[in-house]
């Protein structure tokens, strides 16, 4: 069974014929990935950065479901929408993998997860963030909601209070 680890992929020249050998529909599906952009020059990231973000919305497959892409790059996060860092050591520890031995508990949920994987496939990121959108709205409508529900009905009490104490 494999582990959710990263999978780091060094990226060592600015060619679209590189960027072909890696870049696939089910890159991120098993597990997440850093694509190293350090060895490059500055400028040469830049365009690489904006290159793997037009090949995710191009395709229309998502950059963080199931599992993150992450840029590694000496840049700014501004420059791209992909989640990015500075070095490697800055990854997420979540996904690094631990020197321990695997217990019964974590081999279950492995086996779990694999099945999990064999079923998901990369979806439409734009209808799964506008779906998180309208589930965000409808609860912080229901939170306004009963924010104001709250503050008449401590009115009401100071109201009822107020009649019986005359």
């Amino acid at each position: 069974m494999s582990l959710p680890v990263y999978q780091h992929i060094n990226i060592k020249t600015a060619q679209l014929e590189d960027l072909k050998n890696f870049l696939n529909l089910e890159m991120n599906l098993k597990h997440p990935v850093a694509l190293n952009l350090t060895l490059l020059e500055l400028d040469q990231q830049r365009e690489m950065a904006s290159l793997i973000e037009n090949y995710f919305s191009t395709n229309n497959i998502s950059f963080k479901f199931p599992y993150p892409v992450y840029l590694v790059m000496a840049h700014q996060t501004t420059i791209t929408n992909m989640p990015s860092v500075g070095n490697i050591s800055e990854l997420p520890r979540f996904f690094i993998q631990k020197e321990s031995k695997i217990n019964v508990k974590e081999s279950h949920l492995l086996g779990r997860n694999r099945l999990i994987q064999q079923e998901i496939k990369n979806t439409d990121p734009e209808l799964i963030q506008e779906s998180i959108q309208n589930y965000g709205k409808i609860h912080r409508e229901i939170y306004e909601l009963e924010k104001e529900r709250l503050f008449y009905r401590s009115i009401l009490n100071r109201l009822f209070k107020a009649t019986t104490n005359g």
